[in-house]
């Protein structure tokens, strides 16, 4: 199996409604974002994806959530804004984004860092 790897990141505020620790009054987090894709064999030019691709469906992705504040985005409307959650987000529009330009290659996780030490990932 090959894979390949895309990190970028946003700014946005969230809080944890009932919450036991200081997460529950609004703060904000820039966000650090990794996708990765894989594929059991490369495409034309032996690529699973181009990175520039990549990328751009990241940026597309993570645009709507940048400066925001995540409790008020549709997404997270019953929904906490954990990291976890945040994770699944993502991964979910980058599922669409790579089905919506035929790519072969599959979504393997997204992992999202409220922290440089604190870290979620998801994965179907």
């Amino acid at each position: 199996m090959y894979s390949i790897s895309v990190k970028s990141h946003f700014s946005a505020a969230h809080h944890l409604e009932g919450h036991p620790g200081k997460c529950s009054r609004t703060h904000g987090h820039t966000w650090r974002v990794e996708a990765v894709f894989g594929s059991p064999d490369t495409g034309p030019g032996g690529l699973v994806i181009d990175f520039e691709d990549a990328v751009g469906a990241l940026q597309e992705a993570i645009g709507p959530l940048d400066h925001r504040y995540l409790n008020e985005i549709e997404q997270f409307s019953g929904l906490q804004p954990t990291a976890e959650n945040v994770a699944r987000v993502l991964y979910d529009r980058l599922t669409d984004i790579a089905a919506r330009a035929g790519w072969t290659a599959s979504l393997q996780s997204v992992a999202v860092w409220e922290s440089p030490d604190a870290m979620a990932r998801y994965s179907a």
